[in-house]
């Protein structure tokens, strides 16, 4: 089973997407963990019509401590062999899930997949973003770290991200030393501009 890590704070507008985008992936071997950070937006009154007709989507209200800090708690509370995120702006492919989980399988060398992102949304959304990150020298650097999947051992042996600017680069860094990584070139992880 994956664990899928939503953080969210005062983004009520956007949830739908994400949560739908879950809903419909093609394998049902997910969870979905929703890490309300501190909302004041009524984020949980919306987000009960998700979590109580599916026992699938598990729904966590904190107090504000940031994104950083709620990562690290969906980490935590997170049941699945591996784990992965979706920002509650973005969504899912409908083979997103099931892609990366059949590639682990078969390739139990490999603990973490850092991977691609779907730019055409963002293209009609916001052309003049999408042509910033399109054309810079430092593509990579900018969207190569942004969809994490991996192993569970991965995240707790690291005891997840650390509370610094650029935690995911950092993540694939201190990874690095302990574990096999590998670029997975599909790029069903949708990118939209909150």
């Amino acid at each position: 089973m994956v664990s899928i890590i939503l953080t969210t704070h005062n983004q009520k507008s956007f949830l739908s997407r994400a949560i739908d985008s879950v809903l419909n992936q093609t394998t049902m071997r997910w969870e979905l963990l929703i890490i309300d950070d501190g909302s004041e937006d009524d984020t949980e009154a919306f987000i009960k019509k998700y979590f109580l007709l599916n026992k699938k989507i598990r729904y966590f209200k904190r107090a504000f401590n940031g994104v950083v800090s709620a990562k690290n708690f969906g980490i935590k509370n997170a049941t699945g062999k591996y784990i992965t995120f979706l920002n509650p702006e973005d969504e899912l492919k409908p083979d997103h899930i099931q892609l990366r989980l059949d590639y682990l399988e078969e390739h139990s060398e490999i603990d973490l997949l850092t991977g691609t992102i779907d730019f055409e949304i963002l293209k009609l959304e916001n052309p003049d973003y999408y042509n910033k990150v399109i054309h810079s020298e430092k593509k990579e650097d900018l969207v190569s770290n942004s969809v994490l999947f991996g192993r569970r051992k991965v995240f707790e042996l690291l005891n997840g991200f650390n509370d610094i600017e650029y935690y995911e680069t950092d993540f694939i860094v201190r990874a690095l030393d302990h574990f096999v990584i590998q670029k997975f070139e599909a790029p069903t992880y949708i990118v939209h501009l909150s």
